[in-house]
C-alpha cells in the first residue's frame, strides 16, 4: 500500500512539472521565470523615453549611449563587448553587382587604413579631434565611444555561427540554410564572406604601410547608417584622404549616402541604389538568408561599440535588475537585438 502512495505521489509531481509544458502551443513558464519586455525605436525615440521614464533603458550603438551619459540622463550598465567577446557588429558589404576588383580592393584599403589610423595609439590626440567633430559630443564621450568599441580588420566567423544560431532560435531566419543549397553553415559562410581582397590589402600593408592599391576608373555608390560610430574608419578614410588616393573622390565618382537603419540600407542594395555599404552583420545575413539577398562580406569594421544604458537617476545595478522592464532596441533581427538576447540569456523575451 506504501509504495502505491509513493507512486502517487512521484506522478503528482510529475503531472505538476507538466504544467509548464505548452498550452495552446506556447510553452508555459513557471513563476520565478524572468523575463524583459521589448520596444522597437529610432535613437531619437529611445533617448525621449529614456527620459520621461517610458522604458527603463535602451541597446544602441554608439555615439546614441554616450550623449544620454554626456547629457545626464543615462547610465552604462553594460557593454556588448564585455558580455560577448568578439561578437559580430557592422562589417563591410558589396552587392554581387560590383564586379570591379580594383573598386573593391581601394574600398577594402581605405576601410583597413582608417581602422589602423584609430587603433595607432600615437593617434590618439587626432582620432579624438575626428571623432567630436563625427558625432558632436565632448571629448571625454568621445573617448568613451572609441574604448567602448573595438575598430577591427576582418569578423571573427566562429562568433557569426553563434549569432545565426541566436537568430534562427528566435525565429529572426525563417529559412533553414541547408534548404538554400549550402551543406552547413560552414558553407554558407564560406560563399557569403570573401576574404581575399582583405588578405592581399593586409599582407601588402604589412610588408609597406605606404603601399597604395591602383587607382580606379569607375565610380561607387557606398552607403552608411547616418550618425552610427561603427562608421568612424570611413570617417577617417575621407579625412586622411585615403579615397582621394586612389581615385575616388567625393562628389564626383564617390557617392556617399546616409540612412536611417540597416534595413534601408539593404533595401537600396536590393533596388541596387548603392554599390556597397557597412550595415550591420544581423542585418546582412538576414537579409542573405530570408530574402535571398545579393551580396558579398569583403572584411570587418567593428565588435563592441553597443551598450545599454538604463536612466542616470534609477537603482539598477544589474541586468537582472530589468526583470519585467521595459527596454528598447533598434529593431528586432538587427545587431542589438541579437545582442540583447545574448545579453538576456535565460529571459523570456517579449516584444512589443
Amino acid at each position: 500500500m506504501k509504495n502505491y502512495i509513493v507512486l502517487g505521489a512521484i506522478v503528482l509531481v510529475v503531472a505538476s512539472g507538466l504544467m509548464f509544458y505548452e498550452i495552446s502551443g506556447k510553452t508555459a513558464m513557471p513563476n520565478d521565470q524572468k523575463s524583459i519586455f521589448v520596444v522597437s525605436m529610432t535613437a531619437d525615440e529611445m533617448s525621449k523615453a529614456l527620459v520621461n521614464n517610458s522604458i527603463a533603458g535602451f541597446i544602441s550603438w554608439e555615439p546614441n549611449p554616450s550623449k544620454a551619459v554626456s547629457e545626464g540622463y543615462g547610465r552604462y550598465l553594460v557593454n556588448s563587448k564585455d558580455i560577448w567577446e568578439n561578437h559580430p557588429s557592422c562589417v563591410l558589404a558589396i552587392s554581387e553587382d560590383l564586379k570591379d576588383e580594383d573598386m573593391i580592393k581601394a574600398l577594402v584599403w581605405a576601410e583597413v587604413k582608417g581602422t589602423r589610423f584609430i587603433n595607432n595609439p600615437v593617434n590618439r590626440e587626432i582620432v579624438l579631434e575626428y571623432g567630436q567633430e563625427f558625432s558632436g559630443i565632448n571629448e571625454n564621450m568621445t573617448s568613451a565611444v572609441i574604448n567602448n568599441t573595438v575598430y577591427i580588420e576582418y569578423p571573427d566567423l566562429n562568433e557569426t555561427k553563434r549569432a545565426i544560431d541566436i537568430m534562427s532560435k528566435a525565429d529572426v531566419l525563417k529559412k533553414n540554410i541547408s534548404s538554400l543549397g549550402y551543406t552547413d553553415v560552414n558553407d554558407f559562410l564560406s560563399k557569403l564572406y570573401i576574404s581575399k581582397y582583405y588578405d592581399e590589402v593586409r599582407k601588402k600593408l604589412d610588408e609597406d604601410p605606404n603601399w597604395i592599391p591602383p587607382r580606379v576608373n569607375g565610380s561607387l555608390r557606398f552607403g552608411y547608417i547616418e550618425g552610427n560610430s561603427h562608421y568612424f574608419a570611413i570617417y577617417i578614410a575621407q579625412k586622411r584622404g585615403y579615397f582621394e588616393k586612389v581615385g575616388l573622390i567625393t562628389g564626383k565618382n564617390l557617392q556617399l549616402t546616409g540612412y536611417r537603419s540597416g534595413r534601408a540600407i539593404t533595401d537600396a542594395l536590393n533596388h541596387r541604389e548603392v554599390d556597397a555599404a557597412i550595415v550591420g552583420t544581423s542585418v546582412l545575413l538576414r537579409y542573405k538568408i530570408n530574402d535571398n539577398g545579393r551580396i558579398h562580406i569583403v572584411n570587418g569594421v567593428n565588435s563592441g561599440g553597443t551598450s545599454l544604458v538604463v536612466r542616470a537617476d534609477s537603482n539598477i545595478t544589474s541586468v537582472d535588475d530589468l526583470n519585467g522592464q521595459k527596454i528598447a532596441t533598434p529593431g528586432f533581427g538587427t545587431c542589438q537585438d541579437t545582442i540583447m538576447r545574448k545579453m538576456f540569456n535565460g529571459y523570456e523575451i517579449k516584444t512589443q
